[in-house]
């Protein structure tokens, strides 16, 4: 079984993951966990969560993704000024959530993470090519907040959490409060594979809709090319025609449309070739399942 081959590759080579979890047409058919219920951080795993965030807001009509910061930040843009404040206001949330802001720093700083972030100038010479960092996703979370009137964590514990009847989980906080929404939250690999099984099934959960069927289906499109095959709203695209949600250090939600199937699992494996080599274990597994194309 695929389980079976990942993990015991996996132990052999001191790269088990903490837990890990198959779901086939919608049902679990292999889980395990090294200490059951225990919660783990999973990176930029959260970035596909605010992504959903944005999702449930732009389905009520409370945005949309042409709309520009400038709608939402108004005040914080107006104190920027300068060459930051007028770049600021041209971009979208499109933009924010497909990482098309080049030159940006990785992550926000200070004391006040939303000035941080608007007094950086990107490379506008650069077009809308993709430029990976944590400062979209924590825009974009509060983007969500300003538009919802609503703080994000609790937007999401209303709108996702509880119709997922998952128990809220830890989420990070900028300095001022605001919904971190790059990473900073912990989940198990079951909690981390619902997600993927809802974007899956296009935004239905037990046979109630959670997400519009077109946010479902748009997220988790190629929005933008990059070398790793592309990327939606806050989700990897892969070109076999399935979707990722990744987070640093072995933290994995692999979606496969076709076989209707849900892998997922979290780890904590800081050294980066350590990392890879526990997902090429998975991609070995995989391809011998047929969920992924072998090599030619």
């Amino acid at each position: 079984m695929l389980m079976d081959q990942f993990l015991t590759a996996a132990e052999r080579e001191g790269l088990l993951p903490f837990g890990a979890e198959v779901c086939r047409n919608g049902k679990v058919t292999e889980h395990w966990e090294q200490t059951p219920g225990r919660r783990y951080p999973v990176y930029s795993a959260a970035k596909s969560f605010t992504s959903t965030a944005v999702g449930l807001a732009v389905d009520e009509g409370k945005m949309a993704l042409e709309d520009p910061l400038e709608k939402f930040f108004p005040q914080e843009l107006d104190r920027a000024g300068g060459t930051s404040g007028d770049l600021w206001r041209q971009v979208t949330i499109r933009r924010l959530l497909t990482m098309t802001v080049p030159g940006l720093p990785f992550r926000p700083s200070g004391e006040d993470w939303l000035m941080d972030c608007f007094s950086r100038t990107f490379d506008i010479g650069r077009g809308t090519e993709f430029s990976y960092s944590n400062l979209p996703a924590y825009l974009a979370g509060v983007t969500v907040e300003r538009a919802v009137g609503e703080h994000t964590a609790d937007y999401l514990e209303r709108k996702l959490f509880v119709p997922l009847e998952i128990p809220r989980p830890p989420m990070q906080l900028c300095p001022k409060g605001h919904f971190y929404g790059a990473t900073g939250m912990e989940l198990t690999a079951h909690e981390l594979g619902m997600l993927g099984q809802l974007y899956l099934d296009q935004g239905v959960w037990n046979r109630k809709r959670i997400l519009s069927e077109m946010w479902s289906r748009e997220a988790v499109r190629r929005q933008v090319s990059n070398r790793e095959g592309g990327y939606g709203y806050f989700f990897w695209v892969r070109p076999d025609g399935g979707f990722t949600i990744r987070g640093k250090w072995g933290q994995r939600c692999y979606v496969f449309p076709e076989a209707h199937t849900v892998v997922s699992w979290v780890s904590h494996l800081p050294e980066e070739e350590r990392c890879r080599r526990q997902e090429e274990l998975f991609t070995e597994a995989a391809m011998q399942e047929g969920l992924l194309p072998g090599e030619d």
